[in-house]
């Protein structure tokens, strides 16, 4: 407060805003002031607040309540502004889960796939063939589970297309040469090995699953010169260009020749010489003895299935009925040439036995080769069975024959398995061991078979 002697002077003051009052020199002496002070406010009446708070019912002395109300009116307009943050972020989050969500949907349709091909592919592996009745050592493809593959035709061409490349960038085919009951047969070339080839085209899927175990054995079993030559499975997919090339390719080894079952049937006495019976006995022991040793039983080694060609090589072929293990229980094959441990398994049975079966399929070919037929050809099958279970093993009738060939025939005919040689141990026999004039023997096959090719 500025004291008495200002407010009597306030007739000599000139007020700057309401802020300040500065001393001033009046005529009248005064004395000399000392102090610059503040001018306080003007207080309103309170009367007089009174008055108009009643008449506008608002209370305008208060400053407060307009904060309050500008306090209120932010806070709202936040709180939308919060809301519309809010529903934004919430959109955003309700899409990017939708998208998290069909990326999961899709994973987990290709990881499905991936394993419904899996299994499909499982059950066609382990499937046993149909002749070989109680056999778990054989794959069965005929018998695909319809549950598992059904008729998703689709499904079982994409397990083919996984499994078997395509065909385009390893073989050529080239002319059609013939027909079996599996596809057309076509004159190929296969690019990596350079060599002609014969190449089978199946479209019915019922021959594609018949044949995927022959395709696993040759796959195993495939590289040696008295197996018939193997050089892959692919496949075409369907194309609107070359249908007639849509399928499974099978690569297989062309060649000139024949079985050895119309080789001496070609002959008036229906019989081979010695010597060649000798060396034919000798190559297929070669070849059950790579058998072996990828634990392969064929079961259905006989003549017919003896391939002889026209450079005098012997090779075994057809291993549809073959199976993968060092024992199998299968009852596959063509039973004239079965063993007895084999036909014992057709009296509701199961015993295990070994590739020592094939040894004894050998025998009986050999025999067949001698004297033009297989033992006990008269007897009606079940008659056939018994005998060849319960009498005594065949032998070779004719005289003509050699100690050394009556010999391989008896080891070959052991009805016991344990007292029957293996393959390999039948190669040191003389028989087989000491053909005379080995050489001479090759080229006299030679020569007749390429003298009945030309007639």
């Amino acid at each position: 407060m500025c004291g008495s002697n200002l407010l009597s002077s306030l007739n000599h003051v000139q007020p700057v805003g309401n802020a300040t009052c500065q001393e001033l020199k009046p005529e009248e002496e005064l004395e000399p002031a000392t102090t610059i002070c503040q001018v306080a406010p003007e207080t309103p009446d309170i009367d007089i607040c009174q008055e108009t708070t009643q008449k506008s019912g608002n209370d305008t002395c208060q400053p407060e309540l307009e904060n309050q109300q500008e306090s209120a009116e932010v806070s709202e307009e936040n709180q939308q502004e919060s809301a519309e943050v809010n529903q934004e972020n919430q959109q955003e989050s309700a899409e990017i889960n939708e998208e998290n969500q069909q990326e999961k949907r899709t994973e987990v349709n290709k990881e499905n796939q991936q394993e419904n091909a899996e299994t499909n592919e499982e059950v066609i592996d382990e499937e046993i063939a149909k002749e070989s009745g109680t056999n778990t050592c054989q794959p069965e493809i005929s018998k695909i589970s319809e549950e598992q593959v059904g008729d998703n035709n689709q499904a079982y061409q994409h397990l083919l297309a996984t499994k078997y490349p395509k065909p385009r960038s390893y073989v050529q085919v080239l002319e059609p040469i013939g027909e079996d009951s599996y596809g057309v047969i076509y004159n190929g070339w296969h690019r990596k090995e350079q060599k002609e080839v014969a190449v089978t085209i199946m479209k019915d899927e019922e021959k594609q699953k018949e044949v995927l175990n022959e395709l696993k054995v040759l796959e195993t079993i495939s590289g040696h010169g008295n197996i018939i030559g193997y050089y892959g499975a692919y496949f075409q997919p369907a194309s609107v260009k070359m249908p007639e090339y849509e399928g499974l390719w099978i690569s297989m080894e062309r060649y000139s020749g024949t079985s050895i079952k119309q080789l001496f049937n070609s002959n008036i006495s229906h019989s081979l010489k010695e010597g060649w019976i000798a060396y034919t006995c000798k190559e297929v022991l070669k070849g059950l003895c790579h058998l072996d040793k990828h634990k392969v039983i064929h079961h259905d080694l006989r003549p017919n299935n003896i391939m002889i060609t026209s450079d005098a090589e012997v090779k075994i072929s057809d291993v549809s009925y073959a199976t993968i293990g060092e024992s199998s229980n299968s009852t596959a094959g063509a039973l004239p040439y079965m063993s007895p441990e084999v036909l014992a398994n057709t009296d509701y049975k199961v015993i295990e036995y070994t590739s020592k079966a094939d040894v004894w399929s050998l025998g009986i070919s050999a025999l067949e080769m001698a004297e033009g037929y297989y033992p006990f050809s008269r007897f009606p099958s079940h008659a056939r069975i018994k005998r060849i279970m319960h009498g005594p093993a065949p032998v070779l009738l004719w005289d003509s024959w050699s100690d050394n060939f009556h010999d391989f025939i008896k080891k070959c005919l052991q009805k016991n398995p344990d007292w029957r040689p293996s393959a390999e141990q039948l190669l040191s026999h003389p028989f087989v061991r000491n053909i005379w004039n080995e050489r001479g023997v090759k080229s006299n096959i030679k020569w007749h078979l390429q003298r009945e090719m030309k007639h």
